[in-house]
Parts: C-alpha cells; structure tokens; sequence
C-alpha cells in the first residue's frame, strides 16, 4: 500500500486511513490556551480537567492544520473526505468511552472506519450497518454497546454540547456530568 502523505492525493479510503495514522495525533484543541493538548505530555487531572470543560469541536480545515484531535474531530475530518468523494456515510457516537466512529458504503458494502482506539483501528467491512455494530461490540468485548447516529455537529461546541447534540436525554447529560466531576477529582488525588 502506498503512504500518502499529501492531503490532496488521497484517492481512496485506505490511504485516507494511511494519512491520518501518519499525520494526525489524538488530541484535542482547548479554548482555554488555544493550544493542542495531549494525554501523555500531562498529568491526567489537568488533561482531563481542560478536556471535560474547555474541549473545542474543529472544523475538518483546523484539524487539516492543527494536525491532532479526538474522535470527534477525526470523525468530521473524515465525513469531509467521504463526502467530498462521492461515499454514503454514517457517524455514530456510543457512550461506552464516549466515542464516535464512521462507516462509508462503497459498492454493495459497509465498512467501519476507526482512527483512534489503538486496539482496534483499521477497516472493517460488512454487508450491513448491523453486522459491523455488531462486530464492533465484539472488538470493545462489551455486547451492551448502544450507538446512536447522527448527522449534523455544531463547531465549536464544547465535550458536553457534543454529546447532547447526539443523545436528547437530559439525565443522561446530568449523570454524564457527575461522572466527569468525580473523574477530575479522582485524577486530582492521584497527582
């Protein structure tokens, strides 16, 4: 397989994937410092700390440049570059790990496209949306994964507008935001 490593040259989906595993880190931008900020270059409190309050959605052109982002600037990123050429495309967001994926059609099939959970990145095919769901609990080994679709993402937005966007349930949003106070706690008194 060829590695391409300018943007414009990309003419398929597998040197799509090639030039994110090249080019872009897993990070995220903070509106706080207007900065990259990563996992391993922090402690996890201060990390957690500006991820949980102070996240910022890119656009697909300020990941081109910032070159790092999460899952869900990866995602849009990716939506873009399917879009663009001509794929049927599908992003899911699932609350186990609050993660998103993409999955394009191409022909008469499906395939899921994962950049950032090391474990599991690469491209999966199958013949429905079903089977790769599917098959994507069996890669996190957990069968109680929800997922829920979306289309439409508001940049700029921060962690919590995110996933409130995607999952229209109030207590969920408010259990979710406990869940991240105790975190930053817990990752404070570990530092």
């Amino acid at each position: 397989m060829v590695i391409v490593m300018d943007y414009k040259e990309i003419r398929n989906p597998y040197e799509l994937y090639e030039y994110m595993r090249n080019n872009i880190e897993y990070g995220f931008y903070s509106s706080l410092d207007k900065k990259i900020h990563k996992r391993n270059e922090t402690d996890n409190y201060s990390y957690e700390n500006l991820l949980f309050n102070y996240y910022y959605l890119q656009k697909p052109e300020e990941l081109f440049k910032t070159k790092a982002g999460i899952c869900y600037d990866q995602v849009e990123f990716e939506r873009k570059w399917f879009l663009d050429h001509g794929y049927e495309v599908h992003t899911f967001f699932t609350p186990y790990h609050n993660h998103c994926f993409l999955v394009f059609k191409d022909r008469d099939y499906y395939y899921l496209f994962e950049t950032c959970i090391k474990d599991i990145n690469g491209i999966y095919i199958g013949e429905t949306i079903e089977e790769l769901l599917d098959y994507y609990k069996i890669l996190q080994n957990n069968f109680d994964i929800e997922f829920y679709e979306y289309n439409n993402v508001t940049f700029g937005c921060n962690f919590i507008n995110f996933i409130s966007q995607i999952i229209k349930n109030e207590k969920y949003i408010l259990d979710l935001q406990k869940r991240m106070e105790k975190q930053l706690v817990k990752s404070k008194n570990m530092n």
